[in-house]
């Protein structure tokens, strides 16, 4: 079953980046909000970390 949609906090996408399981979370849901404060922890100051 899809659920329509979900709010991902950071520790989610990066365990699941490390492991390259992200192509999961559009199996399992509609819609994927990631708010810019999670975007920004993950993409830049997570720059050059696992899961970046």
């Amino acid at each position: 079953m899809i659920k329509p949609v979900i709010v991902a906090d950071s520790s989610p996408l990066i365990s699941l980046s490390i492991i390259e399981q992200l192509e999961i979370l559009p199996q399992l849901y509609q819609r994927i909000l990631i708010p810019p404060a999670v975007w920004d922890e993950v993409t830049v100051q997570g720059a050059g970390l696992p899961g970046a």
